[in-house]
């Protein structure tokens, strides 16, 4: 005989995989599977039905199958092993068992490889058949799969099975093909799959078999399968399927058959991934952000222009995704300090610990020790927490600049300097020996606002009466004791003990994760998220690619950097929107006008809002100011609309005090005007003025075209003043008060997504690729190694950013940035 009964009826009687059952026409299939399709299959049971869909198994897993058909009399044992890797290659094996009463028992042993993207993937198995019988023993096939998934709702599939169509004796498997679609016309918990399946040369002698599969609760699931050929006659047949699942076992029973008999499938998974569970509480976990705001590169890294993804965008991408988990119950915050994060970013930790609290989960803070930033967001929670021995410092605001003319003076250097505008004093902190009453001005303005708004915040956040935080002040150092009295903590956990039962009295019936991440669960979503990119200037503006200094003083933006991340943000259609996440004081000019001139360019194709952290002023403006909308913080450190050229004279150093000697021969007046031996001659002065103010004028008249300004508004709000962001708002120099989850409503408002769709936001500018260095990103070498503390202490690391003097606006050029360096503590 061509084709034994064994290959041949065993499909047609088993009633479970729909679009193997009753198919006399393809040869073995090997077990048994519950309903499936091979447009929808995203298990290791893909290894059978497509090759293809390898690619979309999470972690490794393993199914059991067992499989008992009473009419034949047969038994079927299967184990399915799959994973994929990379995120481009799935990897599968099977062994499978047939044992038959009256037909030789067989093995058939099976290796698959899929390599594709989330939407689009290939994939071939080979199967290698064993038994007694020596024909069989030498049968081996190939069966290759596509499948693809361009929508949420949509995807299909083709696969050709047994393409070699071998033969041995009176054995020969024939070639066949599959066509199926999948369809989830009401989202991820109800899918329909509908195959077509036909020999080769038989394309109108097929059969149409179907598949649904719908969970109808939490870790509950049910499926459904039908077959049926073409011709009058032919055997209807069908399955049903129920599945329970916890996170990491599940088990699913399919009975089904046809009008001769039933046929019995038993399925048992194993996984490292997470399932939805039927018997899940949801989780309580803790969130350490002194940990999770620390980070960084290796300074040997550092020091060959490596940069590392940044902690604190990290951190806010954790919050936002845990605040939409519905797992997830309660937060612990464990506080220690806010290392990296100032006024601005601490006003957007409190918003993001009331956006969890407004999802209906529980927080609690743990103060281990606290200053008035760390405070400020402490009472966002539910419940304050410390324990006897912590160090309370709220002793409140006081705002600090350092200036080094006294120390140029002795060191016989002295600066020359080209500016616009009384408050562009940037150059101040190298010429002279205190503040200027306009810099005493603008700190003492942007004081008052960080002040009122932090009193206000805490008192209306922790309940407590008027003036209570001021008398805190007073104190100062606050015992743990004196805390709880005065209203700023609810009590103290003096054992470990009282923290865990405050936890279980926080969500009684959860379980407490330490290892937690928001989308710990299985992806069942067809095609990619669209997405919200997010692209950061970090730090001091500069030309070239984004870097971080050794000494752990500084970040650089580097313009090749983020305007390389801007054109791929556009240029990507999975993209709906661009952040453009500032944090800087600004620096040079030509890199914040190609910065800018991107941000144009982009909003051309995509809405694109900007976001200011802690300090968006100068260049950190001028490069905002291009987006559709501007989101800051209330505590925000921004304007600062100026420029300014600052060059040194080290003639009285070098030559006066040291004994060098430098003479010089030109062939123009002004050939020396950037020479830093000497000071300028009043031409060179007049000169640089010029230059100056010409750039001066290009930025305001930018501002006044992008803002919607009178030019003349628009000067008498610059002139290097700062401003707080509550303060810029007023002068509509920022569109809106809010933080960077403020700006990614927006970005989705503008790029009209539902309400109901899940946006993912990815970080577009961080080490992507071995050799991104080359193309303006920072180099993934940042990532081979572990994330190592810098140079300098941290101490000596705060006095490096204190004086200033990692700042890149002491490098020769024009230069657009804060007119000084601010500390607020």
């Amino acid at each position: 005989m061509r084709l034994p009964a064994l290959l041949l009826l065993l499909p047609c009687l088993a009633a479970a995989q729909t679009q193997n059952i009753v198919r006399p026409l393809v040869g073995s299939r090997g077990v048994t599977l519950p309903p499936d399709s091979t447009a929808i299959v995203d298990e290791a049971t893909a290894l059978s039905l497509n090759p293809g869909s390898l690619r979309f198994v999470d972690d490794p897993q393993v199914f059991f199958i067992h499989e008992r058909n009473r009419l034949q009399d047969q038994v079927g044992n299967g184990l399915f092993a799959g994973t994929s890797m990379l995120g481009v290659v799935g990897l599968g094996f099977g062994l499978e068992w047939l044992n038959n009463r009256t037909e030789p028992d067989y093995r058939r042993t099976s290796f698959g490889f899929s390599l594709g993207t989330d939407t689009l993937a290939l994939g071939a198995t080979y199967h290698a058949f064993g038994s007694a019988d020596e024909s069989i023993e030498k049968l081996s096939t190939w069966d290759i799969g596509l499948s693809a998934r361009p929508w949420r709702e949509f995807s299909y599939s083709v696969v050709a099975r047994d393409i070699n169509q071998p033969e041995q004796g009176e054995y020969k498997l024939t070639r066949s093909f599959d066509v199926g679609v999948g369809l989830r016309p009401f989202g991820e918990r109800y899918t329909l799959g509908v195959d077509y399946q036909f020999r080769s040369g038989g394309l109108d002698e097929g059969r149409f078999s179907y598949a649904l599969k719908a969970e109808v609760l939490p870790g509950l699931r049910v499926g459904a399968g039908m077959s049926h050929g073409l011709r009058e006659g032919e055997a209807l047949a069908f399955q049903l399927g129920l599945t329970l699942d916890t996170s990491h076992f599940g088990v699913t029973y399919a009975p089904g058959g046809t009008n001769d008999g039933l046929d019995h499938v038993l399925a048992v998974r194993l996984s490292s991934s997470t399932y939805r569970s039927v018997v899940s509480s949801g989780v309580v976990t803790m969130v350490d952000l002194n940990d999770r705001l620390s980070g960084g590169v290796s300074p040997a890294l550092a020091l060959f222009g490596a940069s590392g993804p940044d902690p604190y965008l990290r951190l806010m991408r954790f919050l936002d995704l845990a605040s939409r988990d519905p797992q997830l119950r309660g937060v612990v915050l464990k506080m220690e300090g806010l290392g990296g994060a100032d006024w601005g970013r601490a006003e957007e930790l409190r918003q993001a610990v009331l956006r969890l609290r407004a999802s209906g989960k529980k927080v609690m803070a743990v103060l281990l020790s606290c200053d008035d930033r760390c405070y400020l967001v402490a009472s966002a929670a539910d419940q304050i927490y410390t324990v006897p021995a912590s160090s309370l410092i709220i002793n409140g605001l006081s705002a600090s600049v350092t200036t080094f003319g006294g120390t140029m003076e002795k060191l016989g250097v002295s600066w020359d300097v080209a500016r616009v505008g009384q408050y562009k004093t940037a150059p101040e902190q190298l010429t002279l020996q205190q503040m200027s009453e306009a810099q005493r001005e603008q700190v003492s303005a942007y004081l008052d606002t960080e002040v009122a708004w932090y009193e206000e915040a805490v008192t209306r956040g922790r309940r407590l009466p008027a003036g209570r935080l001021r008398e805190v002040w007073a104190t100062g150092i606050i015992p743990a004791a004196k805390a709880q009295q005065l209203g700023l903590v609810d009590g103290l956990l003096p054992l470990q003990s009282d923290l865990e039962q405050k936890v279980r009295e926080m969500a009684p019936t959860a379980t407490y994760s330490p290892t937690y991440s928001p989308r710990a669960e299985r992806e069942t979503r067809w095609a990619r998220r669209r997405r919200i990119a997010i692209v950061p200037v970090l730090g001091s503006i500069a030309g070239g690619k984004s870097r971080e200094d050794p000494f752990g003083g500084a970040r650089i933006a580097g313009a090749e950097t983020v305007v390389l991340a801007l054109q791929r943000a556009q240029e990507d259609p999975s993209v709906v929107a661009i952040v453009l996440r500032v944090d800087s004081g600004g620096g040079d000019v030509l890199a914040s006008d190609l910065m800018y001139r991107a941000v144009l360019e982009a909003r051309k194709h995509k809405p694109v809002i900007a976001s200011m952290g802690d300090v968006a002023a100068s260049g950190g403006y001028y490069v905002s100011m291009g987006a559709n909308e501007i989101f800051a913080n209330p505590t925000t450190i921004t304007g600062s609309i100026g420029v300014f050229y600052l060059k040194p004279a080290l003639q009285g150093l070098l030559g006066d005090k040291l004994g060098i000697n430098r003479e010089k021969i030109s062939r123009s007046p002004l050939a020396d005007m950037f020479d830093p031996w000497r000071t300028w001659t009043p031409e060179e002065q007049t000169a640089v003025q010029a230059w100056v103010d010409a750039t001066y004028d290009d930025f305001i008249t930018y501002v006044s075209q992008e803002r919607k300004l009178d030019k003349a508004q628009v000067d008498a709000v610059a002139r290097g003043r700062v401003w707080s962001g509550k303060d810029a708002h007023a002068r509509r120099l920022v569109d809106k008060l809010g933080g960077l989850m403020d700006a990614v409503d927006a970005a989705r408002t503008r790029a009209k997504v539902d309400p109901g769709e899940e946006i993912d936001l990815e970080v577009y500018g961080e080490p992507r690729g071995l050799f991104s260095s080359l193309g303006g990103e920072p180099s993934v070498m940042a990532r081979l190694l572990p994330e190592a503390q810098p140079a300098l202490l941290p101490g000596m690391q705060a006095l490096v950013k204190e004086t200033g003097l990692s700042a890149t606006w002491v490098e020769p050029g024009l230069k657009a940035a804060m007119p000084f360096t601010l500390t607020i503590e």
